[in-house]
């Protein structure tokens, strides 16, 4: 069903949802800042600005748009912290200013309003810079306009307004040296991007609550010597209440104070960021046209220092391929640096890009698919790094393998890797994808089969197929029983299938996963 309308309740979902998706990815959003200083904290800041616009909507929720788009811009201007946290702030005050006499809007005016939106937010810069967010968020706007006048569904405008936005993050590095030398994109733009996907993820009929776009590489990779703060070390922030001045006002009395200076907001309340090397002397000045509240003052220098003195706690890397985004996160919670997603067999060049992102110059790579060995063993031919290759059949002895790095700081004997990757047993159970015979086994196209050492299986339904794969791969022995599901396979159907198992096995310790794998029903372990 289309959505043509969107009124005060569904605003406050759309910020609220796009909220969501930046507290889960802030973490990311930290790892990559490096404009206009490398402090590390973009994610936060943004988070925490938005944070406050969806609290402040979300109590007037029932209210017409005008009067929750008002809401969430003050939220947000209260709230607001840092660079990208200060112009999201006005973005929200300047959709908020478009909508000002409306109780619902259709897709033309809320592309206006994000036109709106990004007006607002260069109006508050003393120098726009392109490559940030600012060109992030301008590309969505005009891609949510050229769509609006023909349609009419805020999903799919929605869509094309978020594709347009991570074209234009890809390209920012293009356009700010800065980001180029240290192999990342924008903080602040990826952060417009979360927020757009979060709200577009939550629309109704869309149940992907992951995001759609790779996460960037990790804190330590990203800065380098070059990158310094400078004498305006302290980022200063400051509400001002019961102004008696304009912002332009404000804005000329501290333009020489420091730089990334913005000033936002409208009388009586005025919101004020810069980076300055005197903060007193910044605050004296702005007291003269109203009172100081919610002042922070961070010091840059020592927040970049952290981050570009610590090294790395490992002095190896590790890269997964795995088949489904259950098993990438699997992955990445076992300590795997980087993944590379097998939607068919990835390539030597998947590979390689994997491993020039990693951190670390000794590289332990995970095939976990008898079909990507000769590819990973081609990578270690086109690099400098040193690369092992942990050539595991299948996601069993991926995960088993990666348990042997947990809680290690020095590098663990490849051959001690192997051996322990290959102490699992493991199998499978698909729908068929033909006829066939093996072994003296028949199993018919489209109906549920299993696999384990060469051997075939076959039954009426997964749970007899199951059944019988766990009592051939246990030989009637107790152990730990995991399987991971996937293909057509939804949580309760796995819910029933580990009851029916702890039921035939009952010696047995049963667990079950999230794999997202596409080609089978579930993955099977078995270690005793």
């Amino acid at each position: 069903m289309d959505i043509t309308a969107l009124d005060g309740r569904g605003y406050a979902k759309f910020v609220i949802a796009g909220t969501y998706f930046l507290k889960k990815y802030r973490s990311v959003l930290n790892d990559l800042n490096v404009f206009p200083v490398p402090d590390g904290d973009t994610g936060t800041n943004m988070y925490l600005t938005v944070r406050s616009a969806a609290l402040e909507a979300g109590k007037c929720r029932s209210a017409n748009l005008a009067e929750v788009a008002a809401a969430a811009a003050q939220g947000s201007l209260m709230g607001a912290r840092g660079n990208s946290g200060v112009i999201i702030s006005q973005m929200l005050r300047g959709f908020a200013h478009h909508v000002r006499h409306r109780s619902e809007i259709d897709t033309f005016t809320l592309a206006t309003g994000m036109r709106e939106a990004v007006a607002a937010a260069k109006a508050a810069l003393l120098k726009p810079v392109e490559g940030t967010i600012l060109s992030v968020a301008n590309a969505a706007a005009e891609s949510a306009y050229h769509l609006a006048l023909h349609e009419r569904d805020f999903y799919r405008l929605s869509n094309g307004a978020l594709r347009a936005a991570f074209d234009a993050l890809e390209r920012t590095p293009e356009q700010l040296p800065v980001l180029k030398e240290a192999g990342v994109v924008d903080a602040g733009g990826a952060g417009f991007v979360y927020f757009l996907e979060g709200i577009l993820r939550f629309l109704p009929d869309v149940k992907v609550r992951t995001t759609a776009f790779p996460r960037r590489p990790i804190r330590a990779a990203v800065f380098t010597a070059a990158q310094i703060v400078g004498e305006n070390k302290f980022c200063t922030e400051f509400i001002v209440e019961r102004a008696t001045c304009e912002v332009s006002t404000l804005r000329d009395a501290l333009q020489n104070r420091g730089d990334s200076l913005i000033v936002a907001g409208a009388q009586p309340t005025l919101k004020v960021h810069i980076h300055t090397g005197k903060p007193e002397a910044v605050q004296a000045i702005a007291s003269k046209y109203g009172t100081l509240t919610r002042l922070k003052v961070d010091n840059m220098e020592q927040q970049h220092n952290v981050l570009v003195v610590d090294k790395p706690a490992k002095t190896f890397s590790v890269i997964a391929v795995v088949p489904g985004l259950g098993f990438d996160r699997i992955a990445r919670e076992l300590g795997a640096e980087e993944t590379v997603l097998s939607k068919g067999n990835p390539s030597v060049r998947n590979l390689l890009l994997a491993v020039n992102k990693c951190l670390s110059n000794h590289i332990f790579l995970f095939t976990n698919d008898s079909n990507v060995t000769l590819a990973a063993n081609e990578v270690t031919k086109l690099t400098d790094k040193r690369v092992d290759v942990i050539p595991t059949r299948d996601m069993v002895g991926g995960i088993a393998g990666l348990l042997e790095f947990r809680g290690r700081e020095q590098a663990p004997e490849v051959d001690e890797v192997i051996r322990a990757s290959e102490r699992p047993s493991g199998g499978s159970v698909f729908l068929a994808g033909k006829d066939a015979t093996l072994g003296g086994t028949t199993v018919v196209r489209g109906k549920p089969a299993a696999s384990y050492r060469s051997r075939l299986f076959a039954g009426s339904t997964v749970a007899e197929v199951a059944k019988s794969l766990v009592a051939a791969m246990s030989a009637g022995a107790p152990g730990l029983l995991t399987f991971y599901y996937g293909g057509s396979q939804k949580e309760r159907d796995a819910q029933r299938l580990g009851e029916e198992l702890r039921t035939a096995f009952p010696d047995f310790d049963v667990e079950y996963y999230f794999g997202g794998q596409k080609n089978e029903e579930y993955v099977v372990s078995f270690d005793e």
